[in-house]
């Protein structure tokens, strides 16, 4: 910085310490940080702090310039701080939080890729890798210096490693992915095949296998055991300050952040599950902000001092018709144990005998007069309250769907139709069912399968509900025992494929939807090598159209996300387009 410049700066910093203070005699004994006076965001502290040198305002005593934000979750769930053994939903904590980061993100105005912990990549010719320049400088929180190469390929190795519960440990094996470092700041990573999912996947933060740095140095002096509870390690806007489990999660901003600095320098994170409990938060002023169940939303906003808004990407409702088990071995080959799975009963009008033509068709016949029975659009207006839209392909979320869609898809509500189909397939008067509704993921998400239960029973028959948690039914999930009809429920979707892991659910994965169809995997397995956007979406209009015309999942709506914010604090918070949940708070803007 030249002589001339920081005398400047020094007298505006002077400037600020006086116009604080002078605030700070004028609210009552309430500190100028305090939510009851916020700054204004012309003051000169906006001024300095969005500057692309700020070392000047070290000279500002950090309390006249500290803001804290407050939001309301329903779970805190501590993570482990290893990378082989974090879960999912707390890795999405930790990297939506703004704590670790990813490669690359989502931008917050558009549906691209931007870099975050590289400065750029090159496929390598042979289209089978990828040579990733790393961002010079990043510092690790904790004092564990800076990144470099080695620890992107520690982190990588650590993830896909025998034994790690890694979302995408299946596709980095599939493809016998591996990671070495050419120099301090330069990594290489190989397939011995190539995949046009594997980098979106693993260096974007939208996807469940979103692959985020940690520390190697961090990890070899504490050790795995020490390790899994140390907060320290990120390279994000934000450090851990606090993790109660069950309680409170508190941010704090990072000094050394190696982009934008936030305006936010605390985020308190506090846990609480009962969602009328939440509302009564976010009106008291307990919080600032908080997701709002659809039918609060409206009567919410009424408050003076309160707003409310859709965010991120819509949560997937829908119905899977369990117990379609035909696949006696692998795309590969090998034999599945056990075959035939517990849960295949072809007596189920949806699943029919495997391997008899006429039985599959009429298995069809009626899991499409199932689709054609519900009422998409009541369900969005009477219980979303507008808030969400019908959804006619499973799994597939903006941005991807209002690229992809075409009218084709589309799923006529007619009852009528249906129960001729129903006749076809040689069930004039309807059929049994026990529909599965799983908790865990929206607010509304019984009313949903109630719903659904209510219109399929329009068909005939006796149509009965089961209401359980999410954990509670998935063993039986995972032992493929289970032949009825799930609902199933999502909070948030991401920008993650469907085709990478939603649709990819084959006979392999610990988990899958009680669907082992050969068909759709052999289409997605053709996916897999294209590396053009316009290969990909020939490919990719195949596999919409066979799940439009067998329905071996039943969509249902698209929920949007909620959310409820103080106004009278907050001028503006965006998010990321290809993430579904809440966070990017070095993003929010004071009023």
């Amino acid at each position: 910085m030249s002589g001339k410049v920081r005398p400047v700066l020094l007298i505006l910093a002077i400037i600020v310490i006086l116009t604080l203070l002078n605030a700070c005699s004028t609210t009552d004994g309430k500190s100028a940080s305090s939510f009851a006076s916020p700054a204004a965001t012309d003051s000169p502290v906006s001024a300095i702090t969005s500057a692309a040198d700020i070392s000047s305002i070290a000279e500002i005593p950090p309390a006249l310039v500290t803001r804290e934000f407050t939001l309301a979750a329903s779970d805190v769930s501590f993570p482990a701080m290893v990378p082989s053994q974090l879960p999912a939903a707390p890795g999405g904590f930790i990297r939506r939080w703004g704590v670790y980061e990813t490669a690359m993100v989502w931008a917050v105005d558009k549906p691209e890729l931007e870099n975050r912990l590289i400065t750029g990549w090159e496929m390598d010719p042979d289209g089978l890798g990828w040579i990733l320049e790393l961002k010079q400088g990043v510092q690790f929180h904790g004092g564990w210096g800076e990144m470099t190469a080695e620890d992107f390929v520690w982190s990588f190795e650590n993830e896909i490693k025998e034994g790690s519960i890694h979302s995408g440990i299946g596709l980095a094996r599939a493809n016998e992915a591996s990671a070495t470092a050419i120099d301090k700041y330069m990594v290489s990573v190989r397939l011995t095949r190539p995949n046009s999912f594997f980098f979106n996947a693993f260096f974007s933060n939208g996807a469940g296998a979103s692959m985020k740095i940690f520390s190697k140095k961090r990890i070899e002096t504490l050790g795995i055991d020490d390790a899994f509870l140390d907060l320290s390690g990120g390279t994000g806007p934000f450090v851990f300050k606090k993790w109660a489990q069950g309680e409170e999660v508190i941010l704090e901003s990072f000094g050394g952040y190696h982009g934008t600095p936030s305006q936010v320098t605390t985020v308190h994170i506090l846990e609480i599950k009962e969602t009328a409990t939440q509302i009564a938060a976010l009106k008291s002023g307990q919080v600032d902000a908080s997701l709002v169940p659809a039918p609060l939303a409206k009567d919410l906003a009424k408050e003076p001092h309160l707003g409310t808004r859709s965010f991120g990407i819509p949560g997937s409702q829908r119905l899977y018709p369990q117990g379609q088990f035909c696949m006696e071995t692998t795309l590969s080959g090998e034999s599945l144990d056990p075959y035939p799975r517990p849960g295949y009963d072809p007596s189920k009008p949806w699943v029919g005998e495997c391997g008899n033509p006429v039985s599959q068709e009429n298995a069809r016949l009626v899991r499409l007069a199932m689709s054609m029975a519900i009422d998409r659009q009541s369900i969005v207006d009477n219980l979303l309250g507008g808030f969400g839209r019908p959804s006619y392909l499973p799994e597939v979320l903006p941005p991807l769907l209002d690229t992809v869609w075409q009218d084709k898809w589309l799923i006529p509500y007619d009852v009528g139709a249906a129960k001729i189909l129903l006749a076809e397939a040689g069930y004039p008067d309807g059929f049994d069912a026990l529909v599965r509704i799983t908790t865990g993921s929206h607010p509304l998400e019984i009313e949903m399968g109630q719903a659904v239960a209510q219109f399929l029973q329009a068909l005939g028959g006796d149509i009965r509900t089961e209401v359980l948690t999410y954990s509670g039914n998935r063993p039986s999930v995972v032992a493929r025992e289970r032949s009825d009809l799930w609902f199933r429920s999502s909070s948030a979707g991401t920008a993650e494929p469907p085709e990478l892991t939603q649709l990819r659910r084959n006979p392999e994965n610990a988990f899958n939807p009680g669907l082992e169809i050969e068909e759709p995997l052999a289409i997605i397995r053709q996916m897999d090598t294209l590396m053009s956007e316009d290969q990909l979406n020939r490919i990719r209009e195949q596999l919409y159209d066979a799940f439009r015309h067998n329905q071996w999942i039943i969509p249902v709506v698209l929920a949007d996300q909620i959310l409820g914010v103080n106004t009278d604090k907050i001028l503006e918070w965006k998010m990321t387009t290809g993430s579904g949940y809440l966070g990017d708070f070095q993003n929010i803007k004071f009023k």
